[in-house]
């Protein structure tokens, strides 16, 4: 008899499926990590983007027309809109000052995405 002379067949076939698997959960959490990694770079252009338009908002003393879908040069695929509108309080209702709202929009896939900020200020 020829005991412990190497791996049978089987076993071998086993420890491939094994290992494959194992491969398999790797390679799906890496791809899962790149894709959140992406969304957060994204994410975090879209707020540079919306902080940097509001100041240049109030460098124009808080004047300036509402903008839809204007493109960002510093990056492609970005898109930002500026609307203007008289600020509303939820208890005291209309009152002296304006509310403008920064929406950047971008896609991620087929998924469009989109950051807004806010800020209100008093009517001049």
């Amino acid at each position: 008899m020829m005991q412990g002379r190497g791996f049978a067949l089987i076993e071998v076939l086993i420890a491939a499926a094994i290992l494959s698997v194992v491969l398999l959960s790797v390679i799906s959490g890496v791809s899962t990590g790149i894709n959140v990694i992406t969304g957060n770079k994204n994410l975090t252009r879209a707020v540079l983007i919306a902080k940097s338009k509001l100041n240049e908002f109030k460098l124009l003393n808080m004047r300036g027309p509402d903008l839809e879908n204007e493109p960002v040069e510093e990056y492609q695929n970005f898109t930002y809109s500026r609307r203007i509108q008289r600020y509303e309080h939820e208890m005291f209702g209309p009152i002296q000052a304006n509310r403008v709202e920064i929406i950047v929009h971008w896609k991620e896939g087929e998924t469009e995405k989109r950051y807004s900020l806010s800020y209100i200020y008093p009517s001049q």
